[in-house]
């Protein structure tokens, strides 16, 4: 009896593990090999070209082109029916399948741009190649975090040692500081980009009516992975639910909530809770964990160029597991978590506003979608272009993992310009986001990030003009009352007064007085000390990303050229030369690094405006002077 109870036990549990990474097996019966296909044969393609109603289309085998990519033979098709003669091929297509003599031969997968009219040509994956990605496994892969497609952090570490500003005698910074614009869209160009031509259908995304800085943002970032942006509601399926069936939709919701962003192909074939589809990658990434949603056809956008299905997602079906060049497997049933993302706002008229969104767990798209989301609802909910002040609040909460010691990082601060109000508010999040996600750290994953704002009718902007002190030579421990005259926008200059007080253990000598704004101040500090700025593990990294100054206050710092060390991110500033020496040896690197000069002390002066501009003023401080 023990012996038969065990026999039992084993046997369920071998037929366990085997269902749980069970692949989907060659069924000659069911399906057409590549070496069977014929030029002239006929069959018949299934697709869904509006609701939830998978529609049949007929074919004929044109050609067959052997390793149009390596390892990536294509079947050529060209369509015979009326309802596919009306749209040609169209992205959204991708994974319809495809079958002669009723056993499936593999996914339509490709389809050139500007056919002549009734060529209707297309290309097919074989479905032996489909195969081979289901047979890397069906699990979902839980350590999956998503490609790192760019980073900020190693942009930022080199920007800080081969940019530093030198001041001038005409009051001026040498270099202003690279927008983060600048820097993020120039990472998303040097992004590697998935493999694939110009033949190979994108995939198209389902997302708002963003403008055009928004999409400045976005449009790189879909070049380099042949998404489509197809501009629709996105979630505004007139079904909640669709079936998961062979030639219906099956996509991602990148975003879901009060805003969408859905990208979408079709299901090939379906093995209990088991499907391939699209007959080549998405992003190309291998083993993933990502969320799959079921979706509606409203219609195919017909074009010149090549049409394009235009579809909402419906409900979320289960995880795709893996994304190879010849197709995407998934598996049907429960579904990776997604990120939250809570707005409260207060827009220019009074009115408060909650709105929710999540976005999915990737180290490269959630910080990107994270930003561009809040940056969107907020133009959806006030005026887009016109003058504005932000007062912006965010916390972007860490889940609890061992070793960490600060799990929210807070930030506040206040933005203010003519056009959308919401740069500001994707710079804040995307920023910390694609550090913490993409450090070489720990691994760590975002819990939730909520945001509070606040949106007036006005542009609170003024740019420093001029500086003065009241005399050139002061004693240590002296206090400097600085004069700075600033021009807000629109309006007349007015005086902002300010103190700093020089150190009582300053020694004689030129001591330099910089005013800027928060902006430059934290590019000068790390152009001055860069290694101030390298992260020594992760909970350093927290405490970095919340360091920036506000930026309605300008900064004033005493500055003196007198050299520095760093070591382990911390600042030594009055070392003997000797001892420098033999801290930064040149037998080590990394470590430790010279600063280019010392900063004495560091005060600030709060304002009603965003501040803009820098200058200085060079003293000399002299225990003698009266």
């Amino acid at each position: 009896m023990k012996k038969a109870t065990w026999l039992c036990a084993l046997v369920m549990l071998a037929f366990t593990a085997l269902h749980g990474d069970a692949d989907i097996n060659w069924d000659a019966e069911k399906f057409m090999p590549l070496s069977e296909v014929e030029i002239g044969m006929e069959g018949k393609g299934y697709t869904v070209f509006s609701g939830i109603t998978v529609e049949e289309f007929d074919f004929e085998v044109v050609s067959i082109e052997y390793n149009f990519f390596p390892g990536w033979d294509v079947v050529w098709c060209k369509g015979l029916s009326d309802n596919f003669k009306r749209t040609g091929v169209a992205g959204g297509m991708s994974g319809s399948p495809c079958y002669i003599n009723g056993r499936l031969m593999g996914a339509l997968s490709l389809g050139h741009f500007n056919q002549r009219e009734h060529a209707n040509l297309f290309g097919v994956t074989p479905f032996e190649l489909m195969l081979k990605v289901a047979a890397r496994g069906m699990q979902p892969n839980l350590g999956y975090e998503g490609t790192q497609l760019f980073n900020l952090n190693a942009a930022a570490v080199q920007e800080g040692i081969d940019m530093g500003p030198s001041l001038f005698g005409d009051g001026k910074m040498s270099q202003a500081p690279r927008p983060f614009d600048e820097r993020l869209l120039e990472s998303i160009a040097n992004a590697p980009s998935s493999p694939g031509n110009s033949a190979r259908l994108a995939i198209p995304v389902a997302m708002p009516a963003l403008n055009s800085d928004m999409m400045r943002f976005v449009k790189p970032l879909f070049d380099r992975f042949n998404f489509e942006p197809v501009q629709a509601v996105g979630s505004g399926s007139p079904v909640k639910e669709s079936p998961i069936e062979e030639g219906q939709i099956v996509g991602m919701e990148i975003v879901r909530g009060a805003l969408s962003f859905f990208g979408y192909g079709t299901i090939t074939y379906v093995d209990g809770d088991e499907l391939l589809a699209y007959g080549h990658s998405s992003s190309g990434e291998g083993h993933v964990n990502l969320p799959m949603s079921g979706g509606y056809v409203h219609f195919i956008l017909p074009s010149r160029s090549r049409s394009s299905k235009y579809a909402s997602p419906t409900q979320l079906i289960g995880t795709r597991v893996q994304d190879r060049d010849p197709a995407i497997a998934g598996v049907i049933g429960k579904h990776p978590p997604y990120i939250p993302v809570n707005m409260n706002i207060e827009t220019s008229d009074g009115q408060q506003h909650t709105k929710h969104y999540e976005v999915i767990r990737h180290r490269s798209f959630s910080p990107i979608y994270t930003g561009v989301g809040a940056w969107y609802i907020m133009d959806s909910l006030d005026f887009y272009q016109n003058d504005h002040t932000l007062n912006l609040g965010a916390t972007i909460t860490l889940k609890e993992q061992p070793g960490l010691t600060s799990r929210k990082l807070s930030f506040k601060n206040v933005f203010s310009s003519s056009g959308s109000p919401g740069f500001g508010v994707m710079q804040t999040l995307m920023l910390p986001m694609l550090q913490l996600v993409g450090n070489s750290y720990t691994k760590v994953e975002v819990e939730n990030v909520t945001l509070d704002l606040k949106i007036e009718d006005k542009r609170r902007t003024a740019v420093i003009e001029s500086l003065r002190v009241d005399k050139l030579r002061y004693r240590p421990g002296e206090t400097v009352e600085v004069e700075m005259v600033v021009r807000p926008y629109l309006e007349a200059p007015i005086m902002q007064t300010g103190t700093i007080t020089i150190p009582k253990d300053t020694p004689d000598g030129q001591v330099t007085l910089i005013a800027a704004n928060a902006s430059f101040h934290e590019f000068w500090q790390r152009s001055r000390a860069p290694l101030n700025y390298r992260a020594k593990n992760i909970n350093h990294l927290v405490e970095l990303l919340q360091r920036g100054e506000r930026n309605s206050d300008v900064i004033l710092e005493l500055f003196v050229p007198q050299p520095g060390l760093t070591v382990q991110g911390q600042e030594f500033s009055d070392l003997p030369t000797s001892v420098m020496s033999v801290m930064n040896t040149a037998r080590q690197v990394g470590e430790s690094g010279y600063t280019t000069g010392t900063t004495l002390k560091i005060d600030k002066v709060a304002t009603d405006y965003v501040i803009f501009g820098s200058g200085f003023i060079r003293f000399v401080v002299d225990k003698n002077a009266r």
